[in-house]
């Protein structure tokens, strides 16, 4: 819109009743259709008006010939019904096609016009689900609904900013004051156990088993806040700028060579299955290697021995697709839906060392990366499909 009409509208507020997008469009209609008969109108009388002076000239002209005597006869019929029909015909084709020109110009602008807002309104909204709570639409004035709806959104969006930040900068405090205690007592049961260890002869075996455990659940208690703070980091989205131009197939092969010698230690086998070409995409190497090391270490915990699990990485159309297969017990359908939250664990009683949190930051990365993750059986086994636009 032009910016001196931008200002106009400013400064001469529209009225309540012509705020609503069908009112504006109905008196659209119909002004056009008034301009439209009106403009019928003068166009077919101009052009009948033409014609007009051409048969009245072509009847002077035949009058005076008459008169001079270089014609005999004067034509009794000068205005043929059939002419004066054909006039008027073509007048009115004439007007109502510049009519339609005009309607249609008048129309397009229009559609044009609330398409660009509702398109802008769909790209902030997009943005904002994929994390972006910065994105506006820009849309400060108040003519129709349209520009209300996106006026709307950005209020709900910096409001909704802010209240993330809020709550992210509580918990992530929260998590450093619980943090804080949790180390300390990392290294007091530590110090205890070094203790226990020079004084053995005099401790009971019951003491020492259980010294040794809650150190052990202390460990887990600081992983489990380690991992629960990195997944918040990723998920506020400060880790894309650190996005760079990375080759997925380099990161694949470097996690297959770090993990093949551990399978084959846990009875395994962990094949690969990739592409020679590089694959290139942008984003973060070390959380993309954590993502991939997560999926390889689920595989290795819940299998048992003699599995096999293979690691492939190919391009599908503008995709890089990174999969994790095995054979092993798999999961079942109901609980796929729920892998990916926060401390869920498919068998709670099972002491397996997980955390409950490996699936939530292959998730939270694939998200960061704006991709795509999905969970398919491998008839046995389960499969993980993550996919990324190159």
């Amino acid at each position: 819109m032009h910016p001196f009409i931008t200002q106009l509208q400013q400064r001469l507020p529209t009225p309540v009743w012509l705020r609503s997008s069908a009112m504006q469009q109905g008196l659209m209609f119909i002004m056009v259709s008034v301009v439209s008969l009106i403009l019928m109108s003068s166009l077919t009388i101009a052009y009948v008006d033409y014609h007009l002076d051409e048969v009245n000239n072509n009847i002077e002209h035949n009058v005076e010939a008459f008169m001079l005597g270089t014609t005999t006869e004067i034509n009794k019929e000068p205005i043929d019904e059939d002419d004066v029909i054909d006039v008027l015909a073509t007048g009115f084709i004439l007007s109502g096609i510049l009519v339609v020109l005009c309607s249609s110009a008048i129309v397009i602008y229009m559609t044009r016009r609330n398409q660009a807002k509702i398109d802008r309104i769909e790209t902030v909204l997009r943005a904002a689900a994929d994390g972006e709570l910065s994105a506006r639409t820009m849309m400060s004035s108040q003519t129709n609904d349209l520009t209300r709806i996106g006026s709307t959104v950005d209020e709900m969006l910096s409001r909704l900013q802010s209240v993330v930040a809020a709550m992210s900068d509580i918990s992530t405090n929260i998590a450093h004051e619980l943090k804080t205690p949790i180390t300390r007592l990392q290294y007091n049961l530590q110090t205890l156990n070094e203790m226990a260890d020079a004084h053995s002869d005099n401790l009971d075996d019951d003491f020492s088993e259980q010294l040794e455990l809650s150190l052990k659940e202390s460990n887990r208690l600081a992983n489990i806040f380690d991992a629960l703070l990195r997944i918040s980091q990723i998920e506020s989205g400060n880790r894309r700028q650190r996005f760079e131009t990375i080759n997925v197939v380099d990161l694949v092969h470097t996690i297959a060579e770090i993990y093949t010698e551990v399978a084959e230690d846990a009875g395994m086998t962990l094949t690969l299955n990739t592409q020679k070409e590089p694959i290139f995409i942008q984003g973060d190497r070390e959380l993309l290697i954590q993502q991939v090391a997560n999926l390889v270490e689920n595989s290795l915990r819940y299998c048992p021995q003699a599995s096999q699990l293979t690691l492939s990485c190919h391009t599908e159309q503008d995709n890089v697709v990174i999969t994790m297969a095995d054979n092993g017990p798999g999961i079942d359908d109901q609980e796929k839906n729920r892998v990916f939250e926060r401390l869920y664990r498919i068998n709670k009683s099972r002491n397996d060392g997980g955390l409950g949190i490996g699936l939530t930051l292959v998730k939270a990365v694939t998200d960061l990366h704006q991709g795509e993750i999905k969970l398919y059986d491998c008839h046995p086994g389960l499969g993980v499909e993550i996919r990324y636009h190159c």
